[in-house]
């Protein structure tokens, strides 16, 4: 692996981390233990097309096409509600609704395929008993926001210029060559869809989830975002050889990784709050 390369996974882990602050504090458990359920997870990033966030051997026909988007995006968005749901359940403190029961829930309550609404959650979460409700957006998967090629890609090419033109008394040629390989190349595969190289996989997710508090002090009382765009070789080591160049693997792995830090921060700072610090 070049120096070049090493150093762009380096820039992808800072941003990845940013944000996350090196010391953080965990409440003691709740006690009781607080009874969570985790609505359905929506998934608002945009799909054009299922080949972004799935492998093929051969694309979907121009008639097929829709339908098959919709039903992968179905299928990301029931795991995300599961993956959130087990984490969540792991964390002490907390008693989480299963996720087949919130399944029969929804069901019942006619609020399935529904895109719910606050009222709609909150009839969730008074049906469920629970004193904190989860909800969840998906607002990257498989590309990278525009907030983040602002803030990341853009501050990463500047300061390379910069540097290169420095050392090279902005020398025209070796900048287009710098333009043609570093950035056209590499970075903008890595930033525009994800990629697959060298056994380390860039595929962008981005989940952010709020909790709603039941009963008579009701209101959000937390909110966390994460995002992940690398997922390391000995991640995707886990896999079969044949399944490790697979976008829904690297995004599933991404997903899977997002919610284990969400369920994390959530057990050590969610707790129910007053009246006076929701209002």
């Amino acid at each position: 692996m070049n120096g070049r390369f090493r150093s762009s996974i380096v820039f992808v882990l800072v941003l990845v981390e940013g944000g996350c602050s090196l010391w953080s504090r965990s409440l003691p458990p709740a006690d009781p233990p607080l009874r969570i359920v985790v609505a359905p997870v929506t998934m608002e990033a945009t799909i054009k097309r299922s080949r972004q966030i799935y492998s093929f051997e051969t694309p979907p026909s121009q008639e097929t096409e829709p339908s098959i988007r919709a039903k992968l995006i179905q299928v990301v968005e029931v795991k995300a509600q599961e993956f959130l749901t087990q984490y969540l359940a792991e964390q002490p403190g907390f008693t989480v609704v299963p996720f087949t029961e919130t399944r029969r829930l929804i069901s019942n309550l006619r609020l399935s395929g529904l895109r719910l609404d606050d009222g709609q959650l909150y009839t969730l979460g008074k049906e469920a008993g629970a004193d904190i409700l989860i909800s969840a957006r998906i607002g990257a998967y498989g590309s990278v926001p525009w907030k983040y090629w602002l803030t990341g890609l853009a501050t990463q090419n500047v300061a390379e210029l910069i540097a290169l033109g420095l050392a090279t008394g902005w020398n025209p040629i070796a900048i287009g060559v710098w333009f043609g390989t570093d950035v056209l190349l590499i970075d903008l595969p890595l930033w525009a869809g994800g990629a697959y190289i060298f056994g380390w996989a860039f595929r962008p997710v981005e989940v952010e989830v709020k909790a709603m508090q039941m009963g008579d002090c009701s209101g959000q009382i937390w909110k966390k975002t994460e995002f992940v765009n690398l997922v390391p070789g000995k991640t995707l080591a886990k896999y079969l050889p044949e399944d490790r160049k697979k976008k829904e693997v690297q995004l599933a792995a991404n997903l899977d990784h997002a919610m284990t830090n969400i369920a994390e921060s959530a057990g050590k700072g969610l707790r129910k709050k007053s009246c006076s610090a929701i209002n």
